[in-house]
């Protein structure tokens, strides 16, 4: 006979008695018994009898394995580790409890890999260190020395990864293995405390599943399609106590943010992190009286539990070689021994410590960070003398000395922090963040510059937060400001020029050492977890070269900072010219860097001079030399003027207009914007008799090196008006303070080169 039976039996008897002496007369009624009936005490009605049972729920799963054929092989290898507060509400009546799983945490990692015939043709890797929701199950009891855990928290865990298949890369959201209580509900049946035991519901199991298959090991090989899941979960739950609240606390909660320690790599230049930790936060848990409670509040046992991130590296371009592994270990937050024992702890792992058994009304942990952006949360469970516990609870923020409100539930964040934000509250709070979500890209240039189609420069809100190692120091960038990340090998030549860059354009140059990145990738914030990125930003690398006659090239440009893939400044430039021209060159092959193209293309030959005098040789770009030569004049001319002396080997560029209509050349548009090129000789189109007549404009009305970034595709100075020297920019060019893209993560197209065809050519010679 079950318990709940004979509960309904004892109660039918006492109905029916009681109408029995309702209806017999007064002078004829019983005496009162001399005993009563006593509840039948089982395992099971002892435990129902208990209104709210709380306490803690753990569990780790993985899986790895290999599945082959003669021609293909898929290998994978995915861990999930998971913690959580748990209570039960115990239904006595209805011989069930409902099970709140609260708010727990959770890491995840999936790294897979798909071959053919020896080629890799898919990869699939996902890591994120996330807090997952609160659900509810359900515990039963089949017998009345039984229970049966029906578990649910693991169905459909997510977690966003990629897949690279055949050289293209997609986002996806994978999800964690099914642990169906319906399935696998037989496995997780349990003995109840004896009656005359100590009240708990504990209980630990080891289990491998494949689908909806419970196996007894893992089968070697793994035969092609099956899973292996291996699955150790364990809860402990007791009596929740009246008397007391474990309320959580930390010093400095407010302002606290994780921190690594940097520390040099042997042989190198290259900074990691350090085993020592970059900051620590002291945690303290005190047992405080409910409003409704004589007793001073004492436990006998006071444990700490702690999950943390395990993002790569310790900030976002950490090398990949100093990158923990997946796993338990290297977290970025942990309980370290040495300092939770000078607190009278005792270090059960990175991620729990707890008090030896005794009398406590507080205790103090420790938690150590190894990573600038590293995150977690942390509960505590107290065990009271007469076999009771308590779980956390935080500090009530509408609390005021003297004036102390109920604790409110749920973890102590690490740092402080929105439940739904990995960033402290503190970092948001000092750059006006605090609106903003993670995945927040929306820096502005401001003052009318960028493209207003391409905000942002390719960092998330929390990869800014979580900052960057650049040369042997750690910098958290700011949300305000759109950045750029370079990498100068041509040193102080280079400086004016980057200078100006910066103040036209209003973009925050950060300097990159060659230590600082991987220089097969270039990627800035390489050391992520999809969960808070969104794009590869890339670097910018600045070095000297010689190109055909000492040009400079943004290789890969006019794009954003991923097709770059060097910008080259030609050693003329560095060593030949004066000052403000090599900083206007500069600054216009890093504006290009940044999508700034030309005013317009063509209509430019460039000139070499062969001794001093006249002009005897002429290069057109994409044009067959003709033999001969074209005389150059200063201005105004005649041709008794005597030659002039011009420098041995040295170059000029000669201007020409185009003969398509709406099109112009790169001399055309504002006149002192960094991104028209600044003629040397101009190709006059009359007089008709002297068409061979080429004019040096130094000296005469010259055209100034670009210190500006237009704001108009009209031309200006002595481009203005229908009769200026260059006329406008060509129809789609111009207002470059508008075309500025520092972000990756947008793939822009290619600019069009207009057609230009010039009016007059090196080939044009006396009538």
């Amino acid at each position: 006979m079950t318990a709940q039976l004979r509960r309904s039996l004892i109660i039918g008897l006492a109905f029916l008695a009681g109408c029995t002496a309702q209806d017999a007369p007064p002078e004829e009624a019983a005496p009162p018994p001399q005993s009563i009936l006593q509840r039948l005490d089982t395992p099971a009605s002892r435990v129902l009898a208990v209104p709210k049972w709380v306490g803690v729920l753990k569990a780790r799963s993985r899986t790895s394995g290999q599945w082959t054929t003669p021609y293909t092989s898929h290998q994978w290898k995915d861990d999930l580790t998971y913690l959580a507060p748990i209570e039960i509400s115990m239904l006595e009546g209805s011989n069930f409890g409902l099970s709140t799983i609260k708010r727990g945490f959770y890491n995840f990692s999936r790294t897979g890999q798909d071959i053919f015939q020896g080629q890799t043709i898919s990869t699939q890797v996902a890591r994120c260190s996330d807090s997952a929701l609160a659900r509810t199950a359900f515990i039963e009891f089949p017998t009345d020395s039984s229970y049966k855990m029906q578990l649910t928290p693991f169905t459909g865990l997510p977690c966003k990864g990629t897949v690279t298949q055949y050289g293209t890369t997609t986002d996806t959201e994978f999800t964690w293995y099914t642990l169906s209580p319906i399935q696998f509900g037989s496995q997780f049946v349990f003995d109840l405390p004896a009656v005359d035991a100590p009240l708990r519901i504990h209980g630990t199991k080891h289990l491998i599943t494949s689908d909806s298959t419970v196996l007894a090991n893992i089968p070697d090989p793994i035969p092609y399609g099956m899973t292996p899941v291996e699955w150790d979960i364990e809860w402990d739950l007791r009596p929740e106590s009246d008397d007391l609240d474990l309320v959580l606390s930390a010093e400095n909660h407010n302002d606290w943010l994780p921190l690594a320690k940097l520390e040099p790599v042997i042989g190198s230049s290259l900074t990691a992190g350090s085993p020592e930790p970059g900051s620590t936060l002291v945690v303290k848990a005190v047992a405080v009286p409910k409003p409704d409670s004589s007793s001073t509040p004492k436990l006998k046992q006071i444990t700490f539990y702690l999950k943390s991130s395990n993002v790569p590296g310790i900030a976002m371009n950490t090398p990949y070689e100093n990158t923990p592994p997946f796993g338990d270990v290297n977290r970025d937050l942990q309980f370290e021994q040495d300092k939770n024992a000078l607190h009278g702890l005792n270090f059960i792992d990175i991620a729990t410590v707890q008090t030896p058994e005794g009398e406590y009304t507080e205790a103090e942990a420790v938690v150590s960070s190894f990573d600038f952006g590293g995150y977690g949360e942390i509960v505590a469970w107290g065990q009271t003398e007469d076999g009771e516990s308590v779980l956390s609870m935080l500090e009530n923020p509408g609390s005021t000395p003297g004036v102390p409100l109920p604790p409110i539930e749920g973890p102590l964040l690490l740092p402080k922090r929105a439940s739904d934000s990995f960033i402290a509250d503190k970092w948001k709070a000092d750059t006006n963040s605090l609106s903003k979500a993670d995945l927040d890209d929306s820096d502005v240039l401001g003052e009318g510059r960028g493209d207003p189609g391409c905000p942002g420069d390719g960092l998330t809100l929390y990869e800014e937060y979580r900052g960057f190692i650049l040369n042997n120091e750690h910098i958290r960038t700011k949300p305000a400001d759109v950045d750029y990340f370079l990498n100068n090998t041509i040193g102080g030549a280079a400086s004016e020029g980057i200078t100006l860059f910066s103040s036209l354009t209003g973009i925050k140059v950060h300097f990159v050492s060659n230590d600082d990145f991987e220089t097969s990738t270039r990627i800035i914030n390489s050391a992520y977890t999809k969960a808070t990125h969104q794009n590869d930003q890339h670097l910018v690398i600045l070095r000297e070269q010689t190109g055909v006659n000492g040009t400079s090239k943004a290789h890969g440009g006019p794009s954003n900072p991923r097709n770059i893939t060097h910008i080259g400044i030609a050693t003329g430039t560095l060593y030949d010219i004066p000052e403000e021209g090599r900083a206007s060159i500069i600054a216009h092959e890093l504006a290009h860097s940044v999508n700034v193209p030309h005013h317009g293309e063509g209509g430019v030959f460039i000139a070499t001079i062969k001794g001093t005098g006249t002009l005897r040789k002429e290069t057109p770009v994409d044009n067959t030399l003709s033999p001969g030569g074209v005389e150059v004049y200063l201005e105004p001319l005649t041709r008794a003027q005597p030659s002039r002396e011009l420098a041995t080997d040295s170059y000029f560029l000669i201007a020409t207009r185009c003969n398509q209509d709406g099109t112009q050349s790169v001399f055309s548009g504002a006149h002192d914007c960094i991104m028209r090129y600044r003629a040397d000789v101009l190709v006059h189109l009359n007089p008709a008799n002297e068409r061979y007549k080429r004019y040096f404009l130094t000296g005469h009305n010259p055209e100034p090196y670009g210190n500006t970034l237009c704001s108009t595709r009209y031309g200006t100075g002595f481009n203005a008006g229908t009769n200026g020297r260059h006329l406008g920019a060509a129809s789609d060019r111009g207002e470059c303070i508008k075309k500025i893209c520092a972000s990756d993560k947008y793939t822009l197209p290619v600019w069009t080169e207009p057609p230009c065809t010039p009016i007059r050519t090196v080939t044009t010679y006396p009538d």
